[in-house]
C-alpha cells in the first residue's frame, strides 16, 4: 500500500521524510535545552533540583536567553584583518592602534592566542578573535584648516582606544561567534551565582551578628559593680538585637524555590546584564573627532559598544590576526 502511494504521489514521500527530519531536529533541540538547564543548575546551586518541575520552569527562560545571546553576537560586524599591512589602509585598525608594534604586541601578549597558534602547524594560519577596547575622549588644543586659513589653539576632541583584550580565538569567524555566545551565557550563570552568594553572605552576617549580640547580653548580665553603665549598654544591645531579629524575620530563607527564583530573574532579563549600543564617529588620521559640518577628510567608524553589568562600556570587534605577525616571546616579554 505504501509502495503504491509512493509511486502515485512521490511528493508524499518527500513530505514524510522532511516531517520526520523536522521532528528529529526538534527533539535534538529540546535535548540541548534540557542539557543547558542542567549546566545552569550545576553552575548555580544543585538544590534547585529539589523544586518540582524545575526543568519546565527554567526551559523556556533559558531558551529565550540563548536566543538573546545569538541576537547580540550577530550584531557584532564582520571581522576586520588586523595586521601590519592593514594598519594604514583600514580606518578601524588605524584608529584602534597607535602603531604596528602596538597591534602586534596586543595579540602577542594574549595567552589564548599564543596557545591557539601553538597548535597550528601552518605558518600562514590566522585566527579570528574578539577584540575589546576602552574608548576614551578628551579635549586637546590643536590646529584646524578652515579653507586656506590654518587656525591655531582650537579646542578639539581626541579619541583613543586602550586596554585592548583578546578573547575566544578560533579558526574562523563562525567558531569565534559561537565561543562568544558561550562566554555571554556563562556570564549570565555567573551573575545568577553571585546573587545567590550575596544572599548567603547577608544571611550569614545577620546570624553572626545575632549570636554576637546574644553573647554580649549574657556577659553584661554576669558583670557586677558597673550597674548604671551595664544597664545602659544592655538597653542599647537589646535594641540592636531586636532590630537584627526583625531583619532576620523579613530576610528570605534560602529555600530551593528562592534559589530558583534568583536564576529565573537573571535569565528572564539578560538585557539587564549586557547591553549593546551603536556609535558612529568621524575621525581624522590623528584620531581627532571631526564635526558634522566640516569638509575635512575623515574616517567614518561604525562602532559597537558592549556594556556588561556595572563595568564601563567597551568597543568590540572581530579581528583576523595572521600567525606571521606574532612577536617572538623574547621581544614582547620586555614590554
Amino acid at each position: 500500500m505504501w509502495h503504491f502511494m509512493e509511486n502515485k504521489f512521490p511528493g508524499l514521500r518527500n513530505s514524510f521524510h522532511h516531517n520526520r527530519q523536522g521532528k528529529a531536529l526538534r527533539r535534538s533541540r529540546a535535548a540541548d535545552i534540557l542539557s543547558t538547564v542542567e549546566s545552569v543548575v550545576n553552575g548555580t546551586d544543585s538544590k534547585i533540583r529539589l523544586v518540582t518541575g524545575y526543568k519546565k520552569k527554567l526551559q523556556g527562560t533559558i531558551q529565550d536567553s540563548l536566543e538573546f545571546a545569538d541576537d547580540l553576537v550577530n550584531q557584532i560586524p564582520q571581522a576586520i584583518e588586523v595586521s601590519s599591512s592593514t594598519f594604514t589602509s583600514d580606518p578601524y585598525v588605524n584608529a584602534f592602534f597607535t602603531n604596528v608594534t602596538d597591534l602586534q604586541s596586543v595579540f602577542s601578549h594574549s595567552s589564548e592566542v599564543q596557545d591557539y597558534m601553538a597548535d597550528c602547524h601552518d605558518k600562514n594560519a590566522r585566527c579570528c578573535a574578539l577584540l575589546c577596547m576602552h574608548r576614551e575622549e578628551k579635549t586637546v588644543m590643536g590646529m584646524e584648516l578652515s579653507g586656506n586659513v590654518l587656525k591655531k589653539d582650537i579646542m578639539q576632541t581626541a579619541v583613543s582606544f586602550s586596554d585592548h583584550r583578546v578573547y575566544s580565538p578560533a579558526a574562523n569567524e563562525t567558531e569565534t561567534r559561537e565561543g562568544l555566545k558561550n562566554c555571554l551565557f556563562h556570564g549570565l550563570v555567573t551573575n545568577a551565582l553571585e546573587r545567590i552568594v550575596q544572599l548567603r553572605l547577608a544571611s550569614h552576617q545577620l546570624q553572626n551578628r545575632h549570636q554576637m549580640l546574644h553573647a554580649r547580653l549574657r556577659r553584661h548580665k554576669q558583670q557586677t559593680g558597673k550597674v548604671s553603665q551595664g544597664t545602659r549598654t544592655n538597653e542599647e544591645t537589646s535594641l540592636e538585637l531586636k532590630k537584627i531579629e526583625e531583619e532576620m524575620l523579613h530576610a528570605p530563607l534560602l529555600t530551593p524555590q528562592i534559589l530558583l527564583q534568583q536564576v529565573l530573574e537573571v535569565f528572564s532579563k539578560p538585557d539587564d546584564f549586557v547591553q549593546v549600543r551603536k556609535l558612529q564617529l568621524r575621525l581624522n588620521k590623528m584620531g581627532i573627532k571631526i564635526s558634522g559640518e566640516s569638509n575635512q577628510a575623515d574616517n567614518k567608524l561604525n562602532l559597537t559598544e558592549v556594556i556588561m553589568g556595572n563595568n564601563p562600556p567597551r568597543v568590540v570587534t572581530l579581528a583576523m590576526f595572521p600567525r606571521k605577525e606574532l612577536l617572538a616571546k623574547t621581544v614582547f616579554s620586555g614590554f
